[in-house]
């Protein structure tokens, strides 16, 4: 097969762009409730052990980081009989979307009369099992979305167009995630949070018919998985696991790698924090997080400019990188004070310029590094570099697991309260409990952000001409985009 065999995809249409980066707003729709109560819904309202939700947590973390690979793997390796007419990756988006939106629904289906005492280990299987199945399907959908994106979008213009359409829809949809859900939960109500779970949904399923537009393989697309069946190597397997080697080797990476770990700890640890905070620290109810929530993204939203405007100035994507981490570290300590609504609104919405500067830089920051790496190793391949910064990135969740569960025990949490009048009530150290939620909510991740920061400020030496000299060579090397 030749070169000209593979004619490229015609011009897609704005709507069409925008129909595929739905999923970005269908994914952040139903991930960032997930993220939000799951914790706090098996601990606080359904009374299970904290050990055992933690160990369900970590189960789920360390599944997390290997299946993204392993599907990947697996996937680019089979050819099913409906690709000639359905193409390669919308069955499988199908196939994995809609039954994940009902694993997200039966994490909240747990039998409630199942006692969280007598019939723990039911209820830690429960939970264990539709967690990970909940990964599971996420995986199986999303590698399938995201890898249309190269194949369907063949010009430099069409990507760049397409990425910026993408940027506000998934914005939007962390937005309408956050505050949607938890409009219809009534914290000490088990049963309120399905109904918020059948109402996302819901929703959800309506976001899926405007995701096929967008998702849909066309005959060309069809025609070109064909034509390049047989050019899968053999040896990709082994290549995998020696670039994964060389790249956890490598100085730069890793101390990238570690910076965004420090971030994504941030927001593990505030978002599952956030239900206690309310409930037990400024005694509000679960809605109130709506509001909170969305106070917080406009001071993300609102930083950007700002982000922007020094990132221009200083051209220094590590120094920006290390002003950003310590606005989040600054902007953690009034979390951990705020006594009152206000207060915590006040102080998620400085929060929230701390986490602009992370989305604003890190893209940048990691595009230098891939290109770093690509100088030195004669490839491009960020595919794989970005499944392995995944790899270490989603075991933030086992660090937010294990803290939750060592503070709560050390401080006398009681698990089964959903009130902060049944805590005092029940909890041997009620004031040493709301300490411990304070801690994990604000000061221990702060304090990962500032242990990461250093390791980045001392071993990242990536600097503004390294970053100029290798755009150099990868013109000449012809690994440019």
């Amino acid at each position: 097969m030749t070169e000209k065999a593979i004619q490229p995809t015609p011009q897609n249409s704005k709507w069409i762009m925008a129909s595929y980066q739905t999923f970005q707003f269908f994914s952040q729709f139903i991930t960032g409730p997930f993220g939000l109560f799951t914790f706090f819904f098996y601990e606080a309202e359904i009374g299970l052990n904290v050990g055992l939700v933690a160990l369900a947590f970590i189960i789920f973390s360390v599944w997390n980081a290997i299946n993204d690979p392993l599907i990947g793997y697996i996937l680019e390796r089979i050819h099913m009989p409906w690709e000639r007419k359905l193409g390669r990756r919308f069955p499988w988006i199908l196939f994995g979307a809609i039954p994940w939106l009902f694993s997200y629904l039966a994490v909240f289906l747990v039998p409630l009369e199942w006692d969280p005492v007598d019939d723990q280990w039911l209820v830690f299987l429960w939970l264990l099992i539709m967690i990970c199945l909940y990964d599971t399907l996420f995986t199986l959908w999303n590698i399938n979305a995201v890898a249309i994106y190269p194949d369907k979008f063949t010009t430099l213009e069409e990507r760049r167009t397409c990425t910026g359409i993408g940027t506000i829809i998934g914005m939007a949809g962390i937005v309408a995630g956050s505050i949607f859900a938890p409009l219809f939960i009534t914290t000490g109500v088990p049963e309120s949070y399905r109904y918020s779970a059948w109402l996302s949904v819901a929703v959800a399923m309506c976001l899926f018919v405007l995701m096929i537009p967008g998702t849909w393989e066309n005959k060309v697309m069809r025609k070109r998985y064909e034509e390049q069946k047989q050019l899968a190597e053999k040896s990709e397997m082994e290549n995998f696991f020696s670039i994964a080697r060389q790249s956890i080797t490598d100085r730069r990476f890793m101390t990238k790698v570690i910076f965004f770990f420090g971030y994504q700890c941030a927001v593990a640890f505030l978002s599952a924090s956030a239900p206690y905070m309310v409930t037990f620290v400024i005694q509000e109810q679960a809605s109130a997080l709506s509001i909170l929530m969305a106070l917080m993204l406009v001071g993300a939203f609102v930083s950007v400019p700002l982000w922007n405007f020094f990132a221009q100035k200083m051209n220094n994507n590590k120094k920006i990188s290390i002003y950003a981490g310590f606005a989040m570290v600054i902007t953690f300590l009034p979390i951990f004070f705020a006594n009152s609504f206000i207060f915590f609104i006040i102080a998620l919405f400085l929060f929230g310029i701390g986490l602009g500067g992370q989305w604003y830089v890190d893209p940048p920051a990691m595009a230098d590094v891939i290109d770093d790496l690509s100088v030195r190793t004669g490839k491009r391949q960020p595919a794989i570099y970005y499944g392995i910064n995944a790899f270490f990135i989603r075991l933030s969740t086992v660090a937010q697991a294990l803290v939750f569960a060592v503070i709560h025990n050390l401080t006398g949490f009681v698990e089964g309260v959903s009130s902060y009048s049944e805590l005092v009530a029940v909890s041997p150290t009620p004031e040493l409990a709301l300490l411990g939620i304070r801690m994990h909510a604000a000061l221990i991740p702060a304090f990962i952000v500032l242990v990461t920061i250093f390791i980045f400020w001392k071993w990242y030496d990536i600097t503004p001409e390294l970053v100029q000299e290798n755009k150099r060579k990868l013109k000449e090397m012809g690994l440019d985009l």
